[in-house]
């Protein structure tokens, strides 16, 4: 999977809004690996943290993730 651009705004999640296989898919796979830009990855990285710390969490505590698209 990879990021798709959708105009010149950069870099970031509004600039790259949806995601497109780069390979073979059939949507029954149990796991993907995707490929983002480096400045999106450190901007998401970022925003996880931030919940982190406002949910005060520990390390042992669980929460779940849904990713959607």
């Amino acid at each position: 999977m990879t990021a798709v651009r959708a105009d010149d705004t950069g870099d970031n999640a509004a600039g790259r809004p949806t995601i497109t296989p780069l390979g073979p898919f059939t949507g029954e796979e149990k796991w993907v690996r995707g490929h983002i830009p480096g400045s999106l990855d450190s901007d998401l990285g970022g925003a996880y943290g931030n919940f982190v710390q406002s949910a005060c969490l520990a390390d042992s505590d669980g929460f779940r993730l849904r990713v959607t698209f």
